[in-house]
């Protein structure tokens, strides 16, 4: 927004702020009859904002187009801010459940910090739930033997684990009633899908 500020909606945007701007539907109409509403929308309202003043001008079947070099640079710039550390950094900051995550490789001996579980698992290409056991669960055994997580925030509380750790994923206690034989499985479906014990 603030590179585009020679548009007049964006230049008010700014001015004014966003609360003092709407966006409201007029009227749902069929495609054929689009540049007859907006006609008459355009006589009845009379829109300051609106670039074009006749319906249809330019070519409105084709709407604007960019050109194949622009629509490349657009696509280029766009994957680049998406992957930047500072981008994401920034993303995360602004999501309330976004915990910090450091990775240790073992097998490079070197740590990297991630803004959130999703964005180590996605970095790793794993699944999330890999470093949320590992973490939530506090396992001792590298994933893939390879990684280990902890996380890097005072936003660590107990409370926080507990919010994460399914009720699925606590280890579960069975205790055989004839022998008083204790097992523990790591989660409830663990413990289902064990053979009995006689």
């Amino acid at each position: 927004m603030l590179n585009e500020k020679s548009m007049a909606i964006n230049a008010s945007l700014l001015k004014y702020g966003y609360t003092n701007f709407s966006l409201t539907i007029l009227e749902i109409c069929e495609k054929d009859s689009l540049m007859s509403r907006e006609k008459h929308f355009f006589e009845v309202y009379s829109p300051e904002y609106n670039i074009l003043k006749t319906p249809g001008s330019p070519s409105r079947g084709s709407g604007w187009t960019h050109s194949e070099a622009t629509i490349e640079n657009m696509r280029i710039a766009a994957s680049k801010t998406f992957k930047s550390p500072e981008f994401l950094t920034k993303l995360s900051k602004g999501q309330p459940n976004g915990i910090e995550v450091e990775v240790t490789d073992l097998k490079t001996n070197s740590t990297s910090i991630y803004h959130a579980i999703k964005a180590a698992a996605r970095a790793l290409g794993i699944d999330k739930r890999y470093i949320e056991h590992y973490i939530y669960l506090k396992q001792d055994k590298p994933v893939l033997g390879r990684y280990t997580f902890k996380f890097n925030s005072d936003r660590t509380s107990t409370n926080i684990i507990n919010e994460k750790v399914q009720k699925t994923s606590n280890k579960v206690e069975v205790t055989n009633v004839d022998t008083k034989e204790v097992i523990i499985y790591s989660s409830i479906t663990a413990a289902a899908v064990a053979p009995p014990h006689m």
